[in-house]
């Protein structure tokens, strides 16, 4: 795997559960690799390197899974030395979106301070988008989606939220033919609102799948009824 490689995305992949935020020290040598010196342009010569993420599992776990190439980011299989518990010490486990912003906010301030970082959040290649599906408002007789909108105003729109690799006029192509479709997405589907989400598009990986989430929770206080998993 390239270092800016990165799997691609769909809704059925959004996280869920708390993360954790991790930092890897990286060797010095890191620094001789084009992709890491164009995202740090600040960096002070002699100023240490660290890979910044964030993860569900134990983070020795999530460690050790790099090392052996497994979903790894290749900056952290090739140049990792070890991890550094101490700088997340003060860090509790958080829920997906709110540990990507943090990591977010970490890997800035460490750049601030002229060290080297990558972190997924901000530099992996922008090539993820958000999307919002209008759905017919005979969606409302499903019990279960009714249930999960409880806070629905009467005539609101109803939608479906999600994040995907492909464009989302692809993907909600992709929904109509059944291919790895939600049902709500699929069955009540009318076709999609970009004046919703064009404007926040396109994004990292990482951004998009806690932008998913923070745009469903947007849209529902705004009374509209959403479904996104």
């Amino acid at each position: 795997m390239s270092p800016d490689a990165d799997s691609t995305i769909d809704d059925d992949e959004v996280a869920r559960g708390l993360y954790r935020i991790y930092v890897v020290a990286l060797e010095a040598e890191v620094m001789s690799t084009r992709k890491f010196v164009e995202k740090n342009p600040g960096y002070r010569p002699g100023q240490p390197c660290y890979f910044v993420d964030v993860t569900d599992l134990a983070v020795d776990l999530r460690f050790d899974q790099h090392m052996h190439g497994i979903k790894d980011n290749a900056f952290v299989r090739m140049y990792g030395a070890a991890l550094r518990p101490d700088f997340t010490v003060d860090f509790p486990p958080l829920p997906f979106g709110v540990a990507v912003e943090k990591e977010a906010e970490f890997a800035r301030s460490l750049r601030g301070e002229g060290c080297g970082v990558w972190a997924p959040v901000l530099d992996a290649p922008e090539t993820s988008n958000v999307y919002v599906i209008r759905l017919d408002a005979a969606v409302l007789k499903n019990r279960r989606f009714r249930a999960t909108n409880p806070a629905h105003v009467k005539g609101s729109p109803c939608v479906y939220v999600g994040a995907t690799g492909t464009s989302p006029e692809a993907r909600f192509a992709n929904h109509k033919a059944g291919y790895k479709a939600n049902y709500y997405a699929r069955a009540y589907g009318e076709g999609l609102m970009p004046e919703l989400f064009q404007h926040l598009n396109p994004m990292t990986q990482q951004r998009a799948l806690a932008t998913e989430i923070a745009l469903a929770e947007e849209l529902r206080q705004e009374g509209f009824a959403v479904w996104q998993n």
